[in-house]
């Protein structure tokens, strides 16, 4: 029995939008590991920038993920003819 894409036998699964367990509880961990431990990184940092900037600029990009939202690309399309605002007035002669 084939389903339709977005369907599945399983209707107690898991709800669009809710986050894995094993991602939230991996989250909490490394919240909980880092707690207190911000200016121990802050100064780790500030020492590498002035030794290696590459060594600073990849270890601040490796920190990245765990305290910003990974960004996913979108796509925007728009069904509409694209005209002026209609307080735009063209007063160039022609």
């Amino acid at each position: 029995m084939a389903y339709k894409k977005g369907e599945s036998g399983n209707l107690k699964g898991r709800p669009k939008g809710v986050k894995n367990k094993v991602t939230t509880s991996q989250k909490e961990m490394f919240d909980a590991m880092m707690k207190g431990k911000m200016q121990h990184v802050s100064e780790a940092l500030d020492i590498l920038i002035e030794q290696d900037l590459e060594k600073f600029l990849k270890a601040y990009t490796n920190l990245l993920p765990y305290f910003m939202p990974k960004q996913s690309e979108t796509e925007l399309k728009i069904n509409e003819p694209i005209k002026p605002p209609s307080w735009f007035k063209n007063d160039r002669p022609t």
